[in-house]
């Protein structure tokens, strides 16, 4: 499954949350795009649909202070 999102989130705090989730994906660097004058990472996010569900879960969490 591949999927993309556009995030604030630094590239190496991604990949540090995506060591702590444990979740079997890849992360790739698409690109920065602008939106509302705020950057945004363009990030693919490639792995089964679980794992990404996972990952996206734990995001959330991670970055809701939860």
């Amino acid at each position: 499954m591949k999927r993309e999102i556009l995030t604030p989130i630094p590239l190496k705090e991604l990949e540090e949350i995506l060591l702590r989730s444990g979740s079997g994906i890849e992360l790739r660097f698409a690109g920065k795009i602008e939106r509302n004058g705020i950057p945004l990472n363009r990030v693919l996010i490639e792995g089964k649909a679980e794992e990404t569900r996972k990952f996206l879960k734990f995001l959330m969490r991670a970055r809701a202070g939860g």
